[in-house]
């Protein structure tokens, strides 16, 4: 049985062997990562501009002001404004409704172009890096590594790894439409697949799954402490302008989550 301090220990050491191009694939992995975060970002940023720019539209010809006189019981007038959220037919313009729907159809096809481009460019070419670096990593444990083990996708069964990338995004994806917490669940579950591919490039993206599933059975939550173990190392990166994530945290994790991997599959756990 793995502990945190074993995993941790075996990841810090086969890092330092390694130390140069631990960095160097940890940066990688991190614009790999971070770049598809940012696009997916990107696109809903795009999508709640569209949003507002509706609900702004619609509150411009359908609010007004409304002032009534009321008469108090001892005779006295006096007039209360108010707001009344009904359309008044004669103040639409024809014009301003059809350039709003012209807007919003090419805003609309523009938004779908970003996104499929973002898609193509996440999944072709951003998840085969970060499946590399997996690799990297993985390899590292036991030897220094190649930095020729993160273009290894590219090299021979490149479609059916783009193939599993996209559907365990695509499946952690719909399980977070239920709400949050069963995506992540999901996402631990699913969390070695890139490892498990990186050793059977081969193998179906559903073998891959059940699997990584079945290697997570009674590890999500220890894993989840793991990564929460990381905290204090984040904060110090903050105040080191990043530095410290370049240079020590980023590849500490990445080495450490292998060692993950190699000890829930194989059961070594000795650091």
């Amino acid at each position: 049985m793995w502990t945190r301090k074993s995993v941790k220990q075996k990841g810090k050491k086969a890092f330092f062997g390694n130390f140069w191009k631990c960095v160097l694939v940890a940066i990688i992995l991190s614009i790999a990562v971070g770049t598809a975060s940012a696009g997916a970002s990107s696109g809903s940023s795009f999508s709640t501009t569209m949003t507002n720019l509706i609900h702004n539209s619609s509150d411009d010809n359908s609010s007004s002001d409304r002032t009534v006189t009321v008469t108090d019981e001892d005779g006295t007038s006096h007039q209360v404004t108010f707001d009344v959220d009904i359309a008044d037919p004669a103040s639409i313009d024809e014009d301003e409704v059809n350039l709003f729907i012209a807007i919003f159809i090419v805003g609309t096809i523009i938004y779908a172009i970003i996104m499929v481009f973002a898609m193509a460019f996440k999944y072709f070419l951003l998840k085969p890096f970060e499946y590399g670096c997996r690799k990297f990593f993985r390899k590292n444990l036991d030897e220094p590594a190649k930095l020729s083990n993160i273009v290894y996708v590219f090299d021979s069964h490149y479609k059916n790894i783009v193939k599993t990338a996209f559907l365990t995004d695509l499946f952690i994806w719909l399980w977070s439409l239920l709400f949050i917490v069963p995506g992540i669940i999901k996402a631990y579950s699913y969390r070695l697949v890139p490892y498990i591919m990186s050793e059977n490039p081969n193998m179906n993206f559903r073998d891959a799954q059940a699997e990584s599933a079945r290697l997570m059975k009674g590890n999500k939550w220890k894993s989840f402490v793991l990564d929460l173990s990381f905290i204090g190392w984040d904060i110090l990166t903050i105040f080191t302008w990043g530095f410290l994530e370049i240079f020590f945290v980023g590849p500490y994790k990445a080495s450490t989550d292998a060692a993950l991997y190699e000890s829930i599959k194989y059961g070594i756990d000795a650091a």
